[in-house]
């Protein structure tokens, strides 16, 4: 019983700093409202990029012809 209780002691130690190093790295995961505001921030972009290259197509179109 004590060997199977120092065992469990051990594990939990070990547990605990496992525990430790996994909260110390959440400081650097994106959150869903970090996500959130960089998918919209590259929708804008893309939609305004492509509407100036439409535009910039359209009118390469326009002095060709």
């Amino acid at each position: 019983m004590e060997i199977r209780l120092n065992q469990l002691e051990k594990l939990t130690a070990d547990i605990r700093e496992r525990t430790a190093r996994v909260e110390a790295g959440l400081a650097y995961v994106a959150t869903k409202q970090d996500v959130a505001s960089v998918e919209s921030t590259l929708l804008k972009w893309f939609v305004a990029t492509a509407i100036a290259l439409t535009s910039l197509a359209f009118a390469a179109a326009k002095l060709v012809h």
